[in-house]
């Protein structure tokens, strides 16, 4: 296995990237930091940052799923016992970009030290540190209900904001292996996603700009050619500007869900009122969250002044994934008050169904089991709303005794009336395959529970949001096409092992 250290590496790909996240990013440091339960990966800027780290394990998982376990070990190295090979692949720190699209390389200081705080984009993300842009988030019961210990926050990059990192692919002169363009037709994967929370909305990245080039170190000039490069990941001068090629995914179904409201709705507790007609002595005390995105001209970006109404994906996660357990005990013919498997704290274990497509938390295994997690397959994207025409509702507490108002108890809600919103969904066909082997299920068991609760969506039987039981969130919608075809069962052993 020591041979390919011998070989020269005389060839050199370069590859220099931007990536723009569609959905809010969460690459965390894996640590609180006093305030919020997570914080994001800075570099030594304070800017945001992606480590190299990062994007070199997902671009070897999709590689692993596409081309196998042994093209990944030659690409990406790998270490066993006192056996191993150093990666091919050499992967850049991704660096934010500011207003104009340049890149902070290394510690700015003096003059250079005065972009941080000049540029708007910079400025905002530094402005974070202390107020992060943050998710809410609450783990739910079997009944609906808020878990115990189970109130958690996620601090999120906003969306829109463009990141420049450098790759680089070391090879023989006669080396015939992975092909270049194999590896960058990644970055357009479905899978592609970085950072925290990705199957509840987040870090769904794209590729908007690729530059390469070819450099033969056995040529003096093109050896100084690379050299000139410099560190900059957003300097492409002297690379060819490429389109991003999408890579193979047969093995995965991606749809759009058009949501339209059929009435008033409102999604979690934000924290700027929406505009609003009536006039008014206070702001009111529940809120629909807005959250603010980037937008870019060209090669010039800008936070959007407009606030923007937040879909958040966890919302339709979760009604999706009780709603599927429902039907799936339902097909099952599992009625209540049946015996069930129960976790460690008593309570009801979710369907194979459910466990098979949106995962498993890793301490809610079933009673006299080790603790133990999977991943989901199913990956929903965020979505953003422009502000549409409010209403605001007054509330009072009734006494259940005498029937009359509770004193201190009366409050308003401001909710959205109408609007659309197209939510994007992927999965992993291939994983689900493994999943439901190993949860003693079928693919098919898993298709037709979710389809039937992605049904109840469609159709206004299921709601979203707040105040459900008061005839607010419910939406309309066409079932994605590419959901509704029956969804392959059998993948080769191959397929099964890359997976």
């Amino acid at each position: 296995m020591s041979e390919p250290f011998l070989r020269p590496h005389s060839q050199v790909q370069v590859a220099r990237l931007v990536l723009e996240a569609l959905t809010p990013l969460s690459i965390s440091t894996g640590s609180p930091d006093g305030v919020f339960d997570s914080a994001l990966v800075r570099d030594a800027n304070g800017l945001p940052a992606l480590p190299a780290t990062s994007t070199a394990g997902v671009l070897r998982s999709l590689w692993t799923q596409q081309y196998g376990s042994e093209s990944a070990d030659e690409l990406f190295g790998f270490q066993k016992q006192d056996q191993g090979r150093a990666s091919r692949l050499h992967i850049g720190w991704g660096h934010l970009l500011d207003s104009q699209g340049r890149a902070a390389v290394g510690l700015l200081l003096g003059t250079d030290a005065a972009r941080l705080q000049n540029d708007p984009l910079w400025a905002d993300v530094l402005a974070q540190r202390d107020a992060p842009v943050h998710r809410n988030r609450v783990r739910l019961t079997h009944r609906g209900a808020a878990a115990d210990t189970g109130k958690f926050d996620r601090s999120v990059l906003p969306a829109g904001h463009r990141f420049a990192l450098e790759l680089r692919l070391h090879a023989a002169a006669d080396d015939a292996g992975p092909t270049w363009g194999d590896l960058l037709a990644l970055f357009a994967h479905p899978g592609f996603r970085l950072g925290g929370g990705t199957r509840a909305g987040l870090g769904r990245m794209r590729c908007i700009g690729l530059h390469t080039a070819h450099f033969d170190l056995r040529q003096p000039a093109q050896a100084q050619a690379l050299g000139r490069l410099g560190a900059d990941p957003s300097f492409t001068q002297g690379l060819t500007a490429q389109p991003v090629s999408q890579a193979p995914a047969a093995e995965w179904l991606a749809a759009a869900l058009t949501l339209d409201a059929r009435d008033l709705w409102r999604i979690g507790q934000g924290d700027v009122a929406l505009p609003s007609k009536e006039a008014a002595d206070k702001v009111p005390d529940l809120l629909p969250v807005t959250e603010r995105r980037v937008r870019w001209s060209g090669a010039a970006g800008q936070i959007s002044p407009q606030r923007e109404l937040l879909l958040p994906a966890s919302s339709l996660k979760g009604v999706l994934a009780h709603r599927m357990a429902f039907h799936a005990r339902r097909f099952s013919g599992a009625w209540a008050g049946q015996a069930c498997d129960r976790d460690k704290d008593g309570q009801p274990v979710a369907p194979a169904e459910v466990r098979a497509l949106f995962g498993e938390i890793k301490d809610k295994a079933r009673a006299g089991q080790g603790e133990q997690g999977w991943a989901g397959c199913l990956f929903i994207d965020d979505a953003y709303l422009p502000i549409r025409e409010s209403a605001r509702l007054m509330h009072n507490s009734i006494d259940r005794f005498t029937g009359g108002v509770r004193e201190h108890m009366l409050f308003e809600e401001q909710n959205v009336f109408g609007g659309q919103a197209q939510v994007h969904l992927a999965l992993d066909l291939r994983r689900l395959h493994l999943m439901a082997a190993e949860f003693s299920t079928s693919v098919a068991a898993v298709q037709r529970a979710f389809e039937a609760a992605l049904k109840d969506l469609c159709e206004g039987r299921l709601a979203l949001g707040a105040r459900s039981t008061s005839g607010n969130g419910f939406f309309r919608a066409s079932l994605p096409e590419a959901f509704t075809r029956p969804w392959p069962e059998q993948f080769s052993a191959t397929q099964a092992e890359a997976a």
